[in-house]
């Protein structure tokens, strides 16, 4: 396929900041949506939480070749959201898909690693077991409904992808995430305060790289399920470390003691072997090059010589 015209839905979040940029820098029209039902100055904007008629849909995506199918509502304290992250996670869905296939579009799904029954489990591959963990909550399960969804109307015809990205990190990402808090905190020369254990490990895929791998199944037409993940595993301790190399600035310190039986674990390990495979992708974003990335708010890694560290 030749990207011309493409949809994509939470074109806002921090994620579909990065597709957005990604298409725009293969030359792709992005007909971008974002989560409130009307048009406004030219852009178009749905609330996924209600339901589209398919009328709506024709107008807003309107001669694309594929939607990228990214918006979400993430999970708050706040347990009377429950029904609108439903509808605007799962019900959605189910909307895309009736349009989708209604007009013979492709549709690539964002879902994510929570879809695996165990997180912890080591190289797991797209056939792993499914189910609902208590790791990722009601956002988790959401993502789970929502594959399923899709999943049965590729058997009727759609023509899907899915990409199952580890932990995603990038410019735009939340205040209260992890990787964020420490990069604030190191900037204004604060203490990191860490309680054991430290050296448990995450697989952090950047945006930038979960973004090339939907760029390779659009131009592929690779129809399947992907895991996207960088393949390195990075402990808490070594992120706080890396926010202060990076930044020049800060301090760690450390509170608690380990238990004598304690033993590491590692989050969303994936095999990425498909992707490689059938795609020709492999991570190209380390995490001291995307941590710096977050650091100057760019969407896209720069051409120029990494640097290691900055001055402010």
């Amino acid at each position: 396929m030749v990207l011309n015209k493409i949809g994509l839905t939470g074109s806002n979040g921090m994620l579909g900041r990065h597709i957005y940029a990604a298409l725009r820098e293969e030359g792709a029209e992005v007909v971008s949506i974002s989560r409130t039902h009307t048009i406004k100055n030219g852009e178009f904007y749905w609330n996924l939480a209600e339901w589209a008629p398919l009328e709506d849909l024709d107008i807003f995506f309107d001669g694309v070749q594929a939607v990228i199918h990214a918006g979400a509502m993430l999970e708050t304290s706040d347990k009377s959201d429950m029904s609108s992250m439903f509808d605007t996670n799962v019900r959605a869905c189910l909307n895309l898909c009736e349009w989708a296939i209604s007009r013979n579009i492709p549709i690539i799904y964002i879902s994510g690693a929570i879809v695996y029954a165990n997180s912890y489990d080591l190289n797991q591959r797209e056939d792993a077991t499914l189910g609902r963990n208590m790791l990722g909550g009601f956002y988790g399960f959401s993502k789970l409904l929502a594959e399923d969804i899709f999943i049965r109307f590729s058997q009727q015809g759609l023509r899907l992808g899915i990409v199952r990205p580890s932990s995603i990190y990038g410019s735009g990402m939340g205040v209260g995430k992890m990787i964020k808090r420490f990069l604030s905190a190191a900037k204004a020369n604060e203490t990191i305060d860490l309680i054991h254990p430290v050296d448990d490990r995450i697989d952090f895929v950047h945006a930038f790289d979960v973004s090339r791998a939907i760029i390779e199944m659009l131009k592929k037409e690779s129809w399947n399920i992907f895991n996207i993940s960088s393949r390195i595993y990075i402990s808490i301790r070594e992120l706080a470390e890396t926010s202060i190399q990076l930044t020049g600035r800060g301090s760690l310190l450390i509170k608690g003691q380990l238990s004598m039986n304690y033993k590491p674990t590692i989050k969303y390990s994936l095999d990425t072997s498909l992707a490689k495979n059938c795609l020709g992708w492999s991570p190209e974003i380390n995490i001291e090059q995307g941590m710096l990335m977050m650091l100057q708010e760019k969407n896209l890694p720069s051409s120029t010589r990494f640097k290691e560290k900055i001055d402010y």
